[in-house]
């Protein structure tokens, strides 16, 4: 199941949307979904997909758009560097007790 279709699945079954309006070109803001169901669904996209969104928000513009956001979060995601523990211990701060 591709992203888009996912996507629009998720938005069937929480908003009952009618899924032939749900194409690639169709704008988000044109769906009838307040601002707090639009809040809602991107709790929704980091709960499907996995991935976390930016807290400052995104303007993702139509369903088709909103698919490839994800698309890339998803392999940013698997490419992401590797975090600390993957990289062997920390450098430890040179110790600042100078009773010695």
């Amino acid at each position: 199941m591709t992203t888009l279709e996912r996507l629009s699945r998720i938005l069937a079954q929480r908003y009952k949307l009618d899924p032939a309006r749900l194409t690639p070109d169709q704008p988000l803001d044109a769906l009838g979904i307040d601002s707090l169901g639009m809040v809602e669904m991107l709790f929704f996209i980091e709960e499907e997909f996995g991935v976390h969104l930016p807290s400052e928000g995104v303007a993702l513009g139509t369903l088709g758009n909103a698919a490839k956001y994800i698309d890339g979060l998803i392999a940013a995601q698997k490419v992401a560097p590797q975090t600390r523990s993957e990289q062997g211990p920390a450098a430890q701060p040179a110790s600042t007790d100078r009773s010695a």
